[in-house]
């Protein structure tokens, strides 16, 4: 279920939650920005980048997430 796949996301990554944080997905590609929501629905967060884009990742498509010297 997807729910529990958020929760558990969640419950790992929550310190970063409101933080400028690096996503490093699954390709070894980075992406930079604020993670301020998340979407239980389809696990998947947001993430603001640090231009004018936001961009929707799926839970599944992320390696690992920590927070970023620019925070």
């Amino acid at each position: 279920m997807d729910f529990d796949i958020s929760q558990a996301f969640h419950n790992k990554y929550r310190h970063l939650y409101e933080h400028i944080v690096v996503v490093t997905l699954a390709d070894g590609t980075t992406v930079e920005g604020g993670w301020y929501d998340e979407f239980f629905e389809d696990a998947s967060i947001l993430v603001s980048t640090l231009g004018p884009d936001v961009q929707i990742i799926k839970i599944a498509d992320i390696r690992a997430m920590e927070l970023s010297g620019k925070d």
